[in-house]
């Protein structure tokens, strides 16, 4: 008895088996007719069956039949390419030549909707979902082990869509500042020649600088300088960098090439100002014996950027601090003389002319700064707010040395009022 179960079942298993394949042929004949609905009722059937499913003629029939769905309205909006790439993906694994010429074309067509799809989640800013269907397109690129598509007439274009494809992914999770995915998908976007440009470049040294990995970021930026040693972004990059690590001497040559590549460059020459000047004035207060030399190229540099640039407030403030500061130097010497000889009187009166006449030579800067930021006072926010109360400041200094009480007076006013 035990046996004839057995064959029963046995024989119960082939019948259903039989069945299943008479949809997969059933759904062949309605594709072949083009009536897509009884196709795909009768692909389901025979999909929804354990011993069909995962039998090669069945997934390239699910494959083939909603491929066709894609370009019907009634089924196009639920993406039925999607369920068709399943089943080549599927089918690959269970017989992967199974007609391979027919399921390339399927692929590839599988391809360019998972990238239009997500060029067009990427633009509704859905990065999740972008990178997502881009990991398709890179999946489909990437079978055996990227070869599957290399001598098709289409690769070449194919390498550029998976690039592309990439780049969206890399660019999705920066701008959703996911700073540590990013970084290895924009390494391997920028060492792509079809997507390596500046703007990956600035991606992956902003992420780095996010991820506070400093030996990375400079790697990046070095690099990226060489591919593009004329952007102007980049440059700034390798600048900020070098300003940030206190590393002043690669800096000014740095800042000295630019400015020879780029000599109506106002803001190279502010740069290289502010950095003469800082080197000429270090925070540990220990002059450099080339001080006033490099005092004197600062200037240079200040009058330079003016030039091109006559109504920056920021270059009209730091060029008026630079007389401002050294003329606070003169009057610490003056404060340290104690005694009241002759000479000692004279070395004063000396020490004040000095001081005067740097004073003076800072005010015609920060009344230039003060005229440009007052016209928008009530506007004024951020790095403007800060050279505009700095320049109230230094005015109220000025004019009150200058004895020109009613002036200092107006500027405590305002920068008290700005408190």
């Amino acid at each position: 008895m035990k046996k004839i179960i057995i064959a029963i079942t046995a024989l119960g298993i082939s019948l259903h088996s039989m069945a299943q394949d008479k949809y997969v042929v059933s759904a062949n004949v309605a594709l072949n007719n083009k009536n897509y609905d009884e196709a795909k009722e009768n692909i389901d059937k025979a999909m929804a069956s354990p011993e069909t499913k995962e039998k090669p003629k069945a997934l390239f029939t699910k494959a083939q039949v909603y491929y066709m769905l894609q370009n019907q309205d009634k089924y196009k909006a639920n993406h039925p390419y999607r369920e068709a790439a399943d089943a080549v993906f599927k089918l690959i694994e269970v017989k992967p030549d199974y007609e391979k010429t027919t399921v390339d074309q399927l692929l590839l067509v599988s391809a360019f909707l998972y990238y239009n799809d997500g060029v067009k989640a990427n633009n509704e800013h859905k990065f999740a979902e972008a990178a997502e269907l881009m990991q398709n397109v890179v999946k489909i690129h990437d079978l055996d082990g990227g070869k599957r598509f290399e001598k098709s007439d289409r690769a070449k274009q194919f390498d550029t869509l998976t690039a592309e494809a990439k780049l969206t992914m890399a660019n999705g999770a920066y701008y959703n500042n996911k700073y540590d995915e990013a970084i290895p998908l924009l390494i391997n976007v920028k060492n792509n020649p079809i997507t390596r440009k500046p703007t990956i470049y600035e991606c992956l040294i902003d992420s780095y600088s996010k991820e506070k990995k400093t030996q990375d970021e400079f790697a990046t930026i070095e690099e990226a300088r060489k591919y593009f040693p004329d952007d102007v972004t980049l440059r700034n990059y390798e600048l900020n960098y070098y300003i940030t690590a206190g590393k002043q001497d690669e800096l000014v040559k740095k800042l000295e090439d630019a400015a020879v590549k780029e000599p109506d460059n106002a803001d190279i020459q502010y740069n290289l100002a502010t950095t003469y000047l800082g080197m000429a004035n270090p925070k540990d207060g220990k002059k450099p014996a080339n001080s006033a030399e490099l005092s004197a190229k600062s200037e240079a540099a200040f009058q330079h950027a003016l030039k091109l640039s006559p109504d920056n407030a920021g270059y009209n403030y730091n060029f008026g601090a630079l007389y401002y500061n050294q003329a606070t130097d003169y009057n610490e010497q003056m404060n340290s003389i104690s005694g009241s000889s002759a000479a000692e009187t004279k070395k004063y009166e000396e020490l004040k002319a000095k001081r005067d006449e740097l004073f003076s030579k800072s005010l015609s800067y920060f009344e230039k700064s003060y005229s440009v930021l007052s016209a928008k006072e009530s506007d004024l926010k951020g790095e403007d707010l800060r050279f505009y109360k700095s320049t109230l400041s230094a005015l109220n200094v000025v004019y009150t040395r200058q004895s020109k009480n009613d002036k200092a007076a107006e500027m405590k006013k305002k920068y008290d009022a700005l408190k």
